[in-house]
């Protein structure tokens, strides 16, 4: 099932968020903030279909099986319009396939009624192994590949 997430749903988002952290890139290079991760739960949850969105795919026993996070901004940081985008798109290996593309369903669905919102940008990161199967995704669900970012390690 997706729904909106709740104060209660922290815990298990931020056990979710420190099991991808491990399987990540950067999970020898980066230290995760728990605590910056909860807050930003919070915040979300607080003003979920205003300026963000925090959706979660739960199992029939309650298991958090995915989440996303996302959130509105000014286009490119100087324009009046906004656009939507995800801060963190994750599913558990193991989960139904069904509940990636539910969770992007309803980030999609929030992000096009989200007012000012011009424009809807998900981005897909090479954090987490597995990463060209959501670009898969989201062109199923009608969106282009728009530019590419590229990365240099400096630490």
């Amino acid at each position: 099932m997706i729904r909106p997430a709740k104060f209660s749903d922290i815990l298990g988002l931020a056990d979710l968020i420190a099991a991808t952290h491990q399987r990540s890139v950067y999970a020898d290079r980066a230290t995760l903030d728990v605590a910056r991760f909860k807050t930003l739960c919070v915040s979300a949850i607080q003003s979920h279909g205003k300026g963000s969105c925090l959706f979660v795919a739960v199992s029939d026993d309650g298991t958090i099986g995915g989440f996303i996070l996302g959130v509105v901004d000014r286009l490119y940081g100087i324009a009046k319009e906004l656009y939507a985008t995800d801060l963190f798109f994750c599913v558990a290996p193991g989960t139904d396939a069904r509940a990636a593309s539910g969770l992007a369903d309803a980030f999609l669905s929030w992000a096009e009624r989200a007012p000012g919102v011009i424009e809807v940008r998900p981005g897909v990161s090479g954090a987490v192994e597995g990463w060209r199967r959501a670009g898969t995704l989201w062109e199923r669900k009608g969106l282009r590949l728009d530019g590419a970012m590229y990365v240099r390690r400096v630490r």
